[in-house]
């Protein structure tokens, strides 16, 4: 099965192409900018064909922004989330967002549940919870399992949801995967725990303990991604056969993992 990691700039988007047919997108950030080359990338992959499922990870613009130019050019049958409004619901992305969400089918994504589709198994890791206020600690994370092989998309979780749900509730053969996708784009809020005596937590990417980290993210006021993130997640990823441990699509652009049918995966870099 293919995931595209496709650059979007500071912001997310992830083409996924499962082996029985269906096709997946989980997040969405065109722009003026980009528009073109996102929509001809997209175009090239999967042509004319529409998109089964949009999968937003959270609310938040910049992993929705361009939908209705999404949908016009491949249609979307159907948007998944996890029903929590964002912190950019006074912006015209949110009302896009909404607007199409209303007009198609959709579905509220609960977590620790799971949904299989053939060989290939979508684990919902986290969503909404009634614990926590902010949409960013809701948001989607997807873990998506292959024939021993896997994907992990945070979204834009902190420590927070990590800490106190996710660990507590799955085991570390659960929470290992290949590939992970760093959440909200190298931010250190991450591993900053307050809380922490070290300052620092760890215990998440331990676990986790990817071969490598992705970061989709472009240039930013915001500093992104964080020194102090890119050290940690250098450290606890283990490095593919090649050595290589932290890629961002700042840094190589859109990138195409194969997870293979006899198990292992492969990653291409400027897609």
């Amino acid at each position: 099965m293919e995931v595209h990691f496709i650059d979007v700039g500071c912001g997310n988007m992830v083409l996924i192409l499962l082996p029985e047919g269906s096709i997946f997108m989980y997040d969405c950030n065109i722009t003026n900018d980009n528009k073109q080359r996102v929509l001809s990338y997209v175009k090239k992959i999967i042509g004319n064909k529409g998109i089964n499922v949009f999968i937003n990870s959270h609310r938040d613009a910049d992993h929705m922004r361009g939908i209705k130019d999404l949908h016009a050019a491949n249609t979307i049958e159907s948007i998944w989330d996890s029903g929590v409004p964002g912190t950019t619901t006074n912006t015209s992305e949110y009302n896009d967002y909404m607007d199409l969400r209303r007009s198609v089918s959709s579905k509220k994504i609960k977590a620790l549940d799971f949904d299989i589709f053939g060989d290939v198994v979508f684990v919902y890791m986290n969503s909404e919870c009634e614990d926590y206020t902010d949409p960013n600690e809701q948001s989607v994370v997807l873990k998506i399992e292959f024939r021993g092989s896997s994907v992990m998309l945070g979204g834009d979780t902190n420590y927070r949801p990590w800490k106190e749900k996710i660990l507590n509730y799955y085991s570390d053969k659960d929470l290992q995967t290949s590939i992970f996708l760093a959440p909200h784009h190298g931010s250190i809020d991450f591993f900053d725990d307050p809380g922490d005596s070290q300052h620092y937590y760890m215990s998440h990417i331990q676990k986790i303990k990817p071969a490598m980290t992705l970061i989709s993210v472009g240039p930013n006021i915001h500093r992104l991604p964080d020194s102090k993130a890119l050290e940690l997640y250098e450290k606890y990823s283990t490095g593919s056969n090649q050595g290589n441990k932290v890629f961002s699509t700042e840094d190589k652009g859109t990138m195409k993992l194969i997870l293979k049918d006899g198990g292992g995966w492969s990653l291409s870099v400027n897609q």
